[in-house]
């Protein structure tokens, strides 16, 4: 087998998220290094060329804004009943382990070409380019979605257009050697898979 096959296999198969808990604290990226990322993101297809992803990159101070953010959109949209106060104080306990937040929007065509299925799907594609780059730049992170990522509040809060979706937040730091996150297993593919022969 081709070495290169070998190394997209590899590269593939060892990616993984790495949660809030299992990155180092006050630990910085390089603004470079998120651009780089980026635009390695952006190589994603896209029917037609939209390319309709956008990204909102929160860093240094933005990063404390956000997750402020969050803990205010989580109590004003969560029932009393519901409310839970340690989940509230998670939001503001992650700013001192999370170096860059990249928000990704799926900015909708404004022609409208497509289905906006579509236009959700490239930009997924663009989340994984994301995903594949962390490791070769010695860094870590996950993407972030749930309730609060879809509310009302948070479109107001990222000013986004009446048909963009926000499809999540990609959280990303340093990871802590000393608590590493393991890869997950998989379903092997034959397990997911029909063949139709005629």
């Amino acid at each position: 087998m081709d070495n290169s096959i070998n190394l997209v296999s590899s590269l593939i198969r060892s990616r993984k998220s790495t949660f809030t808990n299992n990155l180092r604290d006050n630990a910085k990226i390089a603004d470079s290094v998120i651009e780089e990322i980026l635009e390695n993101a952006v190589w994603a297809p896209s029917h037609g060329l939209v390319q309709p992803w956008y990204f909102k990159v929160f860093s240094d101070k933005g990063v404390k804004s956000f997750f402020l953010a969050q803990q205010r959109i989580y109590k004003e949209s969560i029932s009393v009943e519901k409310f839970n106060e340690t989940k509230y104080n998670k939001f503001t306990e992650k700013v001192s382990k999370v170096s860059h937040i990249v928000v990704i929007i799926c900015q909708r065509d404004p022609k409208q070409r497509f289905p906006k299925q579509e236009d959700i799907v490239s930009t997924a594609c663009a989340v994984q380019n994301i995903y594949l780059c962390l490791g070769s730049y010695g860094i870590a992170g996950y993407l972030s979605t749930g309730d609060i990522c879809y509310t009302r509040q948070m479109r107001e809060y990222l000013q986004l257009g009446d048909d963009d979706e926000c499809i999540g937040f990609f959280i990303m730091g340093i990871a802590d050697d000393a608590n590493v996150s393991v890869t997950r297993k998989r379903i092997p593919a034959i397990e997911k898979t029909k063949w139709i022969r005629e």
